[in-house]
């Protein structure tokens, strides 16, 4: 586990200011707005906030499809209450207090989550979020922006609708026709999955743990995944015969190169030859790589840190059977060096490449355009803190970035929250955008996963070491967010689970 993200020799800055930029600012205050509109509205009616999506949230109401003109009624009371700047009132409770409030408003869900958790210690003050007496339960203080929430669309979609914060992001990574995209799909796939599990929530997670019922559990977990990692192998086989090129692709965190080596077993299973190739190892010497103009600092998340022109070559030589002297990137400043043993593979050899840019067209056209199969991964969490409260994508991918950072790369939580805005924006920049061009796209994100990164929190996140304000905000958030769970010691987790890339005791090699 010595491989890093992070180059060596690179300088870290802190972007406080990020931070409170986030789409998080963004998104819950429009969810308390909308749950205030939607008490006005249709105010029998109990809706869910099924899962995050590029700039908003899907839900859906319990037995009933919302029609245009309650959406329209909904829209139009939440732009009212942006127009008037309607503060909301963000007030720190004990779970008592929160418990008290929530049962009086008829929301079962919060009060199973606080009960469900109560024997983990206490959350260090949970955030009720109300507007005129209608409130939500928040992990943290939110900083309204309604000049930018201004453009927030709420709009029908199959039975239920899409609450958008960031309009333009969303236009600009989702189709046009949304009900065909992979990554709305992905998500359907795992919600489903999960309602046929019985888990949908925190509390529900916490409910399987105190039955015992945790082992089996994640059998069921894991197979669930590799079932999916086992039908893109017979995907990929039965393509077009030139097809030999698979570009894993996916954000930090995502869980590529583990999905990379499960990929690669099914197609051996095949009875085919495998050669992983990391993009990693292509990375540029330092002194060439262009700072970046905002941050002064080299930027390594972006395509341009790589050197292109080796890859594309490397990879014709290697398809056309000539032996290659591939790159090893040695962390060190220089780039990569050519490895002294030259690889070469048969005409029976799928190549596998993994890395964050792998959907970037720059990296694969003019290379194997037609014939190549692209996979993006992610962790498609569709797991709930409540009803009304999704646990971000965003949020599962930086956790597990911490736990490793902590864990094998030597960096503090510090250092790691510093570095997530910058990351995210390359991603919104470099990484998004590109994945509706995958073929497929599969979801890395176990549900049990967060109650085991609840287990490892404690040592890791430690609030009275934080470098700032900001940072002491976001862990201080995280931490309530965890300890609404029952912790999972790592002990029954298979060596070929995904999340022992981020906790250790893989039997892969990295």
């Amino acid at each position: 586990m010595a491989h890093s993200s992070y180059p060596a020799n690179t300088s870290t800055q802190s972007h406080p200011e990020a931070l409170q930029r986030s789409f998080r600012n963004l998104m819950e205050p429009l969810l308390v707005l909308f749950n205030k509109a939607v008490s006005l509205v249709l105010k029998d009616k109990e809706y869910y906030i099924a899962y995050s999506i590029p700039g908003g949230v899907y839900g859906y109401f319990e037995n009933h499809v919302p029609n245009a003109e309650e959406l329209n009624q909904i829209t139009m009371h939440i732009r009212y209450m942006i127009y008037r700047n309607e503060g909301i009132r963000i007030e720190a409770m004990s779970e008592e207090s929160i418990v008290h409030y929530f049962a009086q408003n008829r929301r079962k869900d919060i009060v199973h989550l606080i009960e469900s958790g109560r024997h983990n210690g206490s959350t260090g003050g949970l955030r009720l979020a109300h507007l005129n007496g209608n409130g939500e339960l928040l992990m943290n203080d939110i900083r309204e922006n309604y000049e930018r929430l201004k453009d927030f669309k709420l709009q029908a979609f199959n039975r239920g609708f899409f609450l958008i914060a960031d309009p333009g992001f969303f236009d600009r990574v989702m189709p046009s026709q949304p009900e065909k995209s992979k990554y709305f799909v992905g998500f359907e796939e795992a919600e489903e999955t999960m309602k046929h599990l019985g888990i949908a929530s925190f509390a529900e997670l916490n409910d399987v743990i105190a039955r015992g019922d945790l082992p089996e559990f994640i059998k069921l977990s894991e197979a669930w995944q590799n079932r999916k990692i086992i039908q893109i192998a017979d995907e990929i086989v039965n393509a077009s015969p030139g097809c030999r090129v698979v570009f894993m692709a996916g954000p930090t965190s995502s869980g590529k190169t583990t999905s990379a080596n499960r990929l690669a077993i099914e197609l051996k299973v095949m009875k085919k030859e495998v050669l992983i190739l990391s993009m990693d190892n292509f990375y540029l010497p330092h002194r060439v790589i262009p700072d970046d103009p905002k941050t002064g600092m080299k930027n390594f998340e972006l395509i341009t840190a790589l050197d292109l022109d080796l890859f594309k070559c490397n990879i014709r030589d290697l398809l056309r059977g000539k032996p290659v002297h591939l790159p090893k990137y040695h962390f060190d400043g220089e780039g990569a060096r050519p490895e002294k043993r030259p690889t070469q593979i048969s005409g029976n050899t799928y190549i596998i490449v993994e890395g964050i840019h792998g959907l970037n067209p720059a990296l694969w056209q003019d290379v194997m355009d037609a014939a190549s199969y692209r996979l993006y991964v992610s962790a498609l969490s569709t797991l709930n803190i409540h009803d009304h409260l999704p646990f971000s994508t965003s949020d599962h991918r930086l956790i597990r970035r911490m736990v490793r950072d902590h864990l094998f790369r030597g960096y503090s939580f510090n250092e790691t929250i510093s570095r997530w805005p910058d990351i995210l924006q390359n991603e919104y920049q470099s990484i998004f955008p590109f994945q509706e061009s995958a073929h497929a796209i599969f979801n890395s994100a176990l549900i049990y996963e967060p109650a085991v990164f609840s287990h490892y929190a404690p040592a890791i996140v430690q609030t009275d070491k934080a470098e700032n304000d900001q940072i002491r905000d976001e862990t201080n958030r995280l931490n309530r967010i965890l300890s609404l769970l029952t912790p999972i010691n790592p002990k029954d987790i298979p060596p070929t689970s995904i999340l022992r890339e981020f906790i250790g005791g893989s039997s892969f090699q990295y």
